[in-house]
């Protein structure tokens, strides 16, 4: 599961998405429709940067009063759809290493909360690894193709098990590959960038999801992405408790 210490460092991805905060880039990882009504209360601009490979917010099941963390929230829009959902009793926290990234959420948070009528969204700066939130504080947790850029994809785990309720649970949008990704892949910067060459096996993954302490894990495959060199990798959607 750590084979992947990859010559790509964690700077180097920051400073990829930094990049994709200012200029969108319609090539990062999968196109992802969203209804009209979930995005009716968001600026247009957030879905320009906006860069997933899945809707694991829409698939969540958010009720209303619940605590919902976003995992590398990005421009913020899975956390603005959320803070519809979750109403004005709920709780959104973003969570994004990339100042760019939260500048951008920030901004718009403000345009949301506004529409909305209520205020219930907190974007804080930090890493997968070690997230900056209380233990045993949020009802669900979701991530859209994030969690694939981690290295260190077992301790991204730990910290999701750390942080959530008793019976709390995860769904989680990301990318798999159908074999190991060789380690030339491993080292370009660019391919790291467009979620490819962090991807695992989903073997590997539901390893590093039991490990954890999860359990009730199921797996939603939603479509083959894309190939490069002869590696399938495809988008999918896995829940846990």
């Amino acid at each position: 599961m750590n084979k992947n210490n990859s010559q790509v460092s964690r700077e180097q991805v920051k400073e990829f998405y930094s990049n994709a905060a200012m200029t969108a880039q319609a090539s990062l990882c999968c196109p992802t429709d969203y209804q009209a009504d979930d995005v009716s209360h968001i600026p247009a601009d957030v879905l320009k940067i906006s860069y997933g490979c899945g809707s694991p917010v829409s698939k969540a099941s958010i009720k209303e009063g619940e605590t919902v963390m976003d995992l590398g929230s990005g421009g913020g829009i899975d956390c603005f759809i959320a803070a519809k959902t979750a109403g004005r009793e709920g709780k959104i926290i973003g969570i994004d290493m990339t100042e760019e990234m939260l500048s951008r959420a920030e901004k718009n948070r403000k345009y949301v909360e506004k529409n909305l009528g209520y205020s219930n969204i907190e974007f804080r700066k930090g890493l997968l690894e070690d997230i900056p939130v209380d233990p045993e504080s949020v009802d669900i947790i979701i991530s859209n193709c994030v969690i694939n850029l981690s290295t260190k994809k077992h301790k991204v785990f730990e910290e999701i098990y750390r942080t959530l309720k008793n019976h709390g649970r995860f769904v989680i949008s990301d990318i798999v590959s159908d074999r190991e990704v060789p380690e030339n892949m491993r080292s370009d910067k660019k391919l790291w960038g467009e979620c490819i060459s962090g991807a695992v096996t989903q073997q590997n993954l539901i390893k590093a999801i039991k490990s954890s302490g999860f359990y009730g894990i199921s797996l939603e495959h939603d479509y083959v992405w894309k190939v490069v060199n002869g590696i399938k990798f495809s988008s999918i959607t896995f829940r846990g408790w």
